[in-house]
């Protein structure tokens, strides 16, 4: 699985709550927030999307917006959509007019938002830095070894909503999201997390399981 999935992947620890509850410790508030991502039917988020590295002069920006509905999701990045049913990955590059079709693999890493959030439950450190006057930033970092060195999720302390989260990795690269639309609880399209293919005649399918 490429690094840009995974890195979406990870954003879903923190894109299912407001984090209100701060009287809570700094882990145990983490923790309720993977516990609260069950209770909702579904969010749509918007975000822009920064990939940075100084060191080789990298600076690039995206938009995105999409879908997730417990194990299934529906990411528009632009030049790629991203459509899960919990069992089946479609992959498409409409530039290329072509779907690569695969299945959802625990073992070879294409695993779901869900599962890669529950295995961060009980393996992170999470440490609440109080200290600037917009923002309640949570520095998250692994306890075991893992290509990330830190998240930080900033929420809004007036609002008490997600307004950033910033992953640095191993290679000296930042991704950052801006988080501009967070809905919860919409009633959604039957076919919202499967690919049409007949609504996509002239398109490629490259089936790969």
């Amino acid at each position: 699985m490429n690094d840009m999935k995974r890195i979406l992947y990870i954003t879903f620890l923190v894109l299912f709550t407001s984090m209100s509850a701060y009287c809570q410790k700094a882990d145990e508030m983490f923790r309720s927030v993977i516990d609260g991502i069950k209770a909702y039917k579904n969010i749509e988020i918007s975000f822009e999307y920064k990939m940075t590295n100084d060191v080789v002069g990298i600076n690039e920006t995206i938009t995105g917006s999409g879908f997730l509905q417990g194990d299934a999701y529906r990411l528009n990045l632009g030049s790629q959509l991203l459509i899960c049913d919990g069992n089946t990955l479609w992959t498409y590059l409409p530039d290329d007019a072509e779907v690569m079709i695969s299945d959802v693999n625990a073992e070879d890493g294409s695993n779901t938002p869900l599962s890669i959030i529950e295995s961060y439950y009980d393996n992170v450190n999470v440490v609440l830095d109080d200290k600037n006057e917009d923002f309640k930033s949570f520095v998250i970092t692994p306890q075991n070894e893992d290509k990330f060195k830190k998240i930080i999720v900033n929420i809004d302390k007036k609002t008490s909503h997600l307004k950033e989260i910033h992953v640095y990795d191993e290679d000296d690269n930042i991704f950052s999201y801006i988080i501009n639309k967070f809905i919860t609880n919409q009633e959604l399209p039957q076919n919202t997390f499967v690919f049409d293919e007949e609504s996509h005649p002239d398109v490629e399918v490259i089936d790969m399981r």
